[in-house]
Formats: structure tokens, C-alpha cells, sequence
């Protein structure tokens, strides 16, 4: 088990995380850990700055450093290289970037559904999977932190890395592929979702739902479905032998991480009794997480999302440019604002509904905001 940090926030840059007095071995660890993973997935190559084409300034990088609760306790230290993509160009660097991820409404069905029915519920990540689909185009990055060459050189990139404006849509196209080539068939009403099921049950009119609660099925004719967000999966079954089929078959493309039985998947805490055939899903963790971030980890709690009879008004410059109570925020009290509104989003589509017309109320400000409404949100 590892040690906890006392720090709240993770380090923010390469120099703090590898000077950090207590814990800068292990961040410097994990660092070098993911530049030979890199290495090994040939990334990149190394080129010349001569050949860079004229006109085409290298896009930089930057290091991210993350602590990760893990399920038994203890704390998982993670670093990821991801690159600029802020400083690329639509039509030179990139072109397509839409992607997609699945509901959150359907992982809460299918949650509540195989609970029910007594299924099984497991949970595969795919090790660096935006490393995975060959990037589109010529893309070159200046040498990251923790790199030492002899001559000036920069990266040209063979394959799509963490940060790329077109990085989610590649690995969607690469995954999608694979799934569809291997027989399991896109979900009409969600494109993240896939059924793997025998030739005689495709060919029933019986929804998977319906078919899965069947009792004459055997094990080998179950069906599976699995629910993907990004590169982290959820499978769904009510035979253990089907998700087996389906995790051999993912390792046999991918660098697959088993992660049994499922704890935590986006940040929600998924807690099970199969012998009562209940499934709790807990935010906890996403509150914690975002508390620390906020600096407001020994806050007093509060018994309703937001105090009872407060209102909110936007602040009218023109009609009131002397307001005593209430002042314009700057450009970083504005993203700060929007951050929290953003975090709270999240956690209501997640697990807390009950803080949708909270987060309906504070959303009307993201543009236009003042003191009264950022303490609000706090």
C-alpha cells in the first residue's frame, strides 16, 4: 500500500512533481515509467529541427501527475505526457475531432437492470489507448520534460498521443473497427454501446434486455453487452463464461487492465450486494476530489444544495456601474466560476439530480458574473 500525500492538490508541472521533497522519487518513477511506455508503443521518432516544414511551429507538452484512490485502500501515482493540442491548427495539425461517449442514463440502466438479475458486472481500461490509432497527418512536438538529446531535435508522431485535438475521434474509429470485426453489433440507440450474442438470438425479435432474463439460455448463448466511455469498459452478462469469451478477446488486440469486481468507474463509487440484489452508486469520491481541488476540504456541510429563498441577479454595469455589494470578476475568477458550475454538472448527471436546478441557476452567470454569484457556487 502506498503512502498517502498531505499535499490536497497534485503537483501541477514536471519541476515540482520531481523536486517534491516527500514523494519526488516516486513521481519521477511513474514519469520515467510512462516515457518507456512511449517508447515501446514508437510514438515517435525523433527528427531534425531541418525538418520541420517551413512555417510549422512544433506544439509543446506538458506533464500531468494524478493520485488515484485505489478500491483496498492505499493511493496509485500516475503521470501522463499529453500534448498542446490548444496550439494546433484546424486544417494543418487536424481535422475531425467529434467523438463520442456513452449515456450516463444507460450505465445507471444497465447498473439497476443487471443488479436485478442477479448478472455479472466487470470492468476493463484499456492501457493508454490514445496511443493506440496511427495519428492523421504530420504533427511534431517539441521534446518534453525529462528528455535529453544530444542535438536539437523535436518528435514527429506516429501515433495519436493524450492531448491531440483529433485524439478521442481516432481511438473511437480504432475501437469501433475492432468491435464490429469481432461480431458485436453497435447499439442503434447508443453508439458506445455493443451486444455480443449467438447467430440464433440476433435473429429474435425479443430485445437484449428481454432475452437476457430468459431462462432457457445456456451459458455459451448468453448475451454480453459491453458499454464503453473513452477507454474504460463496463461488461454486462448474466453468464461469467461470456464475459471471460469477451476479455480474451480484448487482450488479444489490446494492453487490457482487469479491473474485478467494479468499484469505481467515472468517479462513482458502485457498491454491491448480490445476495440482497442491490447496487449502490455513491458520489463521494467526486466530491472529495473536487473539494480538495477547490481548497474547501474542511468546509461545513449544508443540509439542501443551495440556502433556502436565496436568489441570484445578473449585475447591470450600465444601468449600476457603482454597485457597493457586488463586483465584475476578472478573466480567472471567470473560469474558475465556470470550472465549478462545470464540476457540479458533473456530478449531477452522475449521481446527484437533485442539484439540477442549483446548477440550471448558476449556469445563467458563466458569462456575466459578480462576487455574489461565485459565492454562491462556493
Amino acid at each position: 500500500m502506498e503512502e498517502e500525500p498531505t499535499d490536497s492538490a497534485d503537483p501541477v508541472s514536471y519541476r515540482k512533481a520531481t523536486a517534491h521533497l516527500r514523494f519526488g522519487q516516486k513521481w519521477s518513477d511513474v514519469g520515467d515509467e510512462e516515457l518507456r511506455s512511449l517508447a515501446e508503443n514508437t510514438t515517435w521518432d525523433y527528427v531534425g529541427l531541418e525538418e520541420v516544414p517551413a512555417g510549422v511551429t512544433p506544439i509543446s507538452s506538458k506533464w500531468v501527475f494524478k493520485t488515484k484512490e485505489l478500491p483496498g485502500g492505499g493511493i496509485q501515482y500516475k503521470a501522463r505526457l499529453v500534448i498542446r493540442g490548444f496550439e494546433q491548427q484546424a486544417g494543418v495539425d487536424f481535422d475531425e475531432t467529434f467523438t463520442l461517449v456513452a449515456k450516463l442514463q444507460i450505465l445507471r440502466m444497465m447498473l439497476a437492470y443487471t443488479a436485478v438479475h442477479n448478472g455479472e458486472i466487470e470492468q476493463m481500461d484499456v492501457v493508454t489507448a490514445f496511443l493506440n490509432p496511427k495519428v492523421d497527418g504530420d504533427v511534431y512536438m517539441a521534446l518534453p520534460q525529462g528528455i535529453e538529446v544530444d542535438k536539437p531535435q523535436v518528435c514527429k508522431l506516429r501515433k495519436s498521443l493524450y492531448g491531440l485535438k483529433q485524439a478521442p475521434h481516432l481511438w473511437y474509429e480504432h475501437i469501433d473497427h475492432f468491435l464490429r470485426s469481432r461480431g458485436l453489433q453497435r447499439c442503434e440507440y447508443d453508439p458506445n454501446v455493443y451486444l455480443l450474442a449467438s447467430t440464433t438470438l440476433t435473429d429474435r425479435t425479443d430485445s437484449p434486455l428481454a432475452i437476457w432474463s430468459s431462462k432457457q439460455l445456456a451459458q455459451n448463448d448468453a448475451p454480453i453487452i459491453l458499454l464503453l466511455y473513452v477507454d474504460d469498459m463496463l461488461l454486462f452478462s448474466p453468464s461469467a463464461n461470456r464475459v471471460t469469451t469477451i476479455k480474451h478477446l480484448l487482450r488479444a488486440k489490446y494492453k487490457m487492465t482487469n479491473l474485478v469486481p467494479v468499484h469505481c468507474f467515472l468517479g462513482i463509487e458502485i457498491v454491491r450486494d448480490r445476495s440482497r440484489r442491490i447496487l449502490h452508486i455513491r458520489p463521494q469520491r467526486i466530491v472529495r476530489k473536487l473539494l480538495a481541488t477547490l481548497g474547501f476540504s474542511d468546509c461545513n456541510s449544508y443540509w439542501t444544495p443551495q440556502p433556502t429563498g436565496s436568489k441570484l441577479q445578473r449585475l447591470d454595469l450600465e444601468s449600476n456601474p457603482t454597485n457597493g455589494t457586488a463586483r465584475t470578476l476578472e478573466s480567472d475568477g471567470k473560469q474558475w466560476y465556470q470550472s465549478i458550475v462545470g464540476s457540479l454538472m458533473w456530478l449531477m448527471l452522475c449521481t446527484r439530480l437533485d442539484l439540477a436546478f442549483t446548477v440550471s441557476m448558476l449556469s445563467k452567470f458563466s458569462s456575466t458574473l459578480a462576487t455574489e454569484q461565485l459565492l454562491a457556487a462556493t
